[in-house]
């Protein structure tokens, strides 16, 4: 088992512990977020609060979960040791930078893992590939290793989907619910259709978006209809868009590159 330390104790520090916490690992976390902090001893007693340095110093593994402008202040003031494992969950971090700060920590990783990784399954995005975050991750997580920091990148900038997905199911809630009077149930619904779906995506002898796309757009059809909809009102081109704005800001190459 591992010493592992989570310096930040946000929503994503919270998912990890929990993720992992049953596995019998020796577990500290910066007492900084005091409510969160708090919270995950109360749930798992053998968990520790501390300082930040002392989080450090006690792990053989540091996680960070800070935002990246606070770890440029923070990291400055923490003294690592060369043999520590550090895996940044921070996204425009780059690592090189992260390696000046965690000097002379040398094996460093950068990773994206989400709030519903409690759950099981979801996948996690590293760069490079790290055999401790395997060992820690591995058996809750579907480990994407990229082959490069502009991969890497590339997936955070994936990421921004998610919301505007629940934007589209909350909106399909809402309509549904008008006829219902169960907004609560509606909303299960279509996530329930969605994420069938999903799962359908995520299997590894499953079938491919390309077939599902094909079997739900029949011409004239239900969803044929309100895709064609959407696409003419410019959703879809404005949803690359979209994820093309996010280039700059993690340092991925302009389009037409």
């Amino acid at each position: 088992m591992a010493r592992i330390g989570f310096l930040g104790a946000g929503e994503i520090a919270s998912a990890m512990v929990q993720t992992i916490a049953e596995a019998g690992h020796d577990i500290v976390v910066s007492e900084r977020n005091e409510r969160v902090s708090m919270e995950l001893q109360a749930r798992y007693p053998g968990l520790r609060r501390a300082p930040n340095q002392t989080v450090v110093d006690e792990s053989d593994v540091v996680v960070l979960c800070l935002l990246a402008d606070i770890a440029r202040k923070e990291l400055p003031n923490l003294t690592f040791e060369g043999g520590k494992t550090v895996i940044s969950v921070m996204a425009g971090m780059p690592i090189a930078e992260l390696g000046r700060l965690c000097a002379p920590a040398t094996e460093i990783c950068v990773a994206i893992p989400l709030p519903p990784m409690p759950l099981g399954g979801t996948p996690l995005a590293v760069y490079p590939d790290n055999t401790r975050l395997r060992e820690i991750f591995g058996a809750h997580a579907h480990i994407h290793a990229c082959a490069s920091e502009t991969m890497l990148n590339a997936h955070f900038a994936a990421t921004g989907v998610l919301l505007p997905l629940l934007d589209q199911i909350d909106v399909a809630a809402s309509w549904l619910s008008a006829f219902t009077g169960d907004r609560g149930e509606a909303a299960r619904y279509v996530a329930g259709l969605v994420g069938a779906y999903c799962t359908v995506l995520t299997q590894e002898a499953g079938t491919d978006l390309a077939q599902l796309r094909a079997g739900l757009g029949t011409e004239g059809g239900l969803n044929q209809t309100l895709s064609k909809a959407l696409a003419d009102n410019g959703t879809l081109a404005t949803l690359e868009a979209g994820l093309d704005s996010l280039r700059a800001r993690l340092h991925l190459p302009p389009k037409d590159q």
